[in-house]
């Protein structure tokens, strides 16, 4: 099964819209509101669970269970040592869980992905600093959904199964690590 967020490199990448995952040729949702808590800008990692590391070192230093991920107030980035990575807009949609909408392009010229988001924490700023992340799956591979309260569904089954502690669960958290440099 396909890795997760944008930063586990192309054909492996969380981002990746693997076969079955939630995918719309707009955003589902409007841009976000203001009385949510935002994601903290900075560099970010999304990290399997056993990952262990020191945040604070190099990218070229971060191992293979850990991938960077750039985030900006409307755009967001897989980083490498020596690059900033190619921008994607994204949208927060806040909820239960919440949905993070990423424009990958990879179903179509202007497809976005869906994917289930928890914020698990919060800074004393009121920015999400930790959350968890699963692809929104669809019910048939390679569908096109088209209304939010139906990939906000679809991400509410898939959590559990996205975080079961099996080596091929779908889930990552999402740290962030600093501000960018």
């Amino acid at each position: 099964m396909q890795m997760i967020l944008l930063a586990m490199v192309a054909a492996t990448s969380l981002f990746a819209a693997p076969d079955g995952q939630a995918v719309s040729s707009e955003p589902l949702a409007t841009p976000a509101r203001v009385d949510h808590p935002p994601l903290k800008p900075g560099l970010w990692t999304l990290a399997a669970p056993d990952c262990r590391f020191n945040l604070r070192n190099s990218l070229s230093r971060w191992p293979g269970c850990a991938a960077p991920l750039q985030i900006g107030e409307t755009a967001l980035s897989h980083p490498g040592p020596d690059s900033p990575g190619e921008a994607r807009r994204y949208r927060y949609a806040p909820g239960d869980p919440g949905i993070l909408q990423v424009e990958t392009g990879l179903a179509g010229a202007r497809a976005w992905s869906h994917f289930g988001f928890r914020p698990m924490a919060v800074d004393a700023d009121g920015f999400i600093i930790r959350a968890r992340i699963w692809p929104a799956p669809c019910p048939a591979a390679g569908c096109r959904v088209r209304s939010l309260s139906a990939v906000v569904a679809a991400a509410r089954r898939a959590e559990a199964s996205a975080f079961s502690g099996a080596e091929t669960d779908a889930g990552r958290t999402a740290v962030w690590a600093r501000r960018s440099r």
